[in-house]
């Protein structure tokens, strides 16, 4: 600091135009940015010293009274410092991400994903296909269907501090896609509506961090590699529990000695178990079955990684539990059901070679409708069967081949199994999904994906009822 202090205040005495100088050393030796560097030089030369001084106070390398001491009078230069994007006209063409770069450190990325779909029968969703409908289910005979989309692309900023506060690393996140739905038009198909995946922020110390906001859950934390479900994970409905939700969360990780190392993760959840059900848009969120156990959920992970060469194998163990309600009438009468939503999950990720590397996911639990598990069935109403949660287990496995740096090939199968006594006649119960797909990649940005499934839906003593169908999906991405 005091050579610093040193440089500018000999600066200023002798040569104003120094400031030139030394802001190019400080920038390629990393110290600024090459946008920091341009805001320095387009300040009056008489404010240079100042605005360069200002720069290293925010970066913590010099004090207020450093400041003072090199550049007393700085008024263009602090003007300059203060001046943000938002506070500047819209015909104005804003300075090179002054702010970012200084203040807030944000990273912009995201994926434009176009996708091309044929299904040979009757999906629940046309472009991303989870289940099957009924066999004969659709009067008309439409049971085949060829559609593109680009609904699911996706936008994020990255917060990632340079500094510490209170000896921490700050990060955050905030993501969107275009999964929200769609304009009420007759050319409304094409005019997707933002979706909020992902917000968050996050202090990570050297062996601990804590987060708060939307996250991904960290019971069964796993996904399989697909473009063709990118918005909605991989085999969600056929063995893949996931989720997004608000969370307050814990970690603790460490080695433990013989190249091992432990993770621990705990977090108190939003007790959602995904019975919420509108048909319109709405910004009401009235009390679920979980909300009305009046308590937040909990979950926890613990990981064990060990490596072997340059590759890391993981096998990790988690929870999750929520207590809520389910109320409705029985006859003229009011009743309130206890009801537990509770998960046990094992997931793996081996990496048996630099080429072959196996992963996948084991569950059982009830009630695990947030999850995708036994989907838009896991909870029946009040008097029916199925009014304490439905039980479900199943799981999905992954062998991955990276054939070159550019050909990546996916074999998947999932499953998931409901126990049939808890759902009424008719409803769908063993949903399986086989995939496979070839990844071809262009380049870091540029992606070409192609995928078949294969989508196997049974219904409870209805067997002339359960379907068999097929989707071909062709994937192009560029991500940013």
């Amino acid at each position: 600091m005091e050579s610093a202090i040193f440089l500018l205040f000999t600066m200023s005495v002798f040569a104003q135009e120094s400031a030139d100088v030394l802001a190019r050393i400080l920038a390629d030796k990393g110290t600024i940015t090459a946008a920091e560097l341009a805001r320095v030089q387009a300040a009056p030369p008489g404010d240079r010293v100042g605005a360069l001084a200002i720069l290293l106070q925010q970066k913590g390398l010099l004090t207020e009274s450093d400041v003072a001491r090199v550049a007393p009078q700085p008024a263009a230069a602090v003007a300059a410092q203060r001046t943000t994007t938002s506070q500047r006209p819209s015909t104005e063409a804003p300075p090179p991400s002054v702010t970012a770069q200084s203040h807030f450190p944000v990273t912009v990325y995201g994926t434009i994903l176009v996708n091309a779909v044929y299904d040979t029968a009757l999906m629940n969703i046309t472009d991303i296909p989870l289940f099957t409908a009924k066999q004969g289910s659709d009067a008309l005979g439409n049971d085949k269907a060829f559609a593109m989309t680009a609904r699911q692309s996706r936008l994020g900023l990255r917060y990632d501090s340079r500094g510490e506060v209170a000896g921490a690393r700050l990060s955050g996140d905030v993501e969107v896609d275009f999964l929200g739905g769609k304009a009420p038009f007759g050319n409304g198909a094409n005019m997707d509506l933002i979706r909020l995946r992902l917000a968050y922020g996050r202090m990570d110390w050297h062996n601990f961090a804590i987060e708060a906001g939307q996250d991904w859950s960290i019971f069964a934390p796993l996904n399989p590699t697909t473009y063709a479900e990118y918005a909605i994970p991989g085999l969600s409905a056929s063995g893949n529990p996931w989720i997004r939700m608000p969370q307050l969360r814990a970690e603790v990780h460490g080695s433990i000695g013989d190249g091992m190392s432990l993770l621990a993760q705990f977090a108190a959840i939003d007790p959602n178990m995904g019975d919420y059900s509108t048909a319109t848009f709405s910004a009401a969120r009235p009390p679920g079955i979980g909300e009305r156990g009046r308590a937040p959920g909990a979950e926890a992970r613990f990981a064990l990684t060990g490596k072997h060469d340059d590759r890391d194998y993981t096998i990790g163990f988690s929870g999750h539990y929520a207590h809520g309600k389910n109320a409705g009438t029985i006859g003229n009468l009011t009743a309130q059901l206890p009801l537990d939503s509770w998960g046990a999950a094992v997931d793996y990720t081996l990496p048996f070679t630099k080429k072959f590397n196996l992963s996948g996911e084991l569950y059982t639990g009830r009630a695990l409708g947030i999850f995708s598990v036994t989907s838009g069935e896991a909870i029946a109403p009040v008097g029916t069967v199925g009014d304490r949660g439905v039980r479900s287990s199943g799981g999905w496995a992954q062998a991955q081949f990276n054939f070159t740096p550019k050909w990546q090939v996916n074999l998947v199968y999932g499953l998931d199994d409901p126990n049939a006594r808890n759902l009424p006649i008719g409803s769908r119960t063993r949903n399986q999904s086989y995939m496979g797909n070839l990844i071809y990649k262009y380049t870091t940005h540029a992606i070409v994906a192609w995928e078949y499934r294969r989508i196997l839906t049974d219904f409870r003593n209805q067997i002339a009822a359960n379907e068999r169908g097929d989707t071909a999906n062709l994937a192009v991405a560029y991500i940013f």
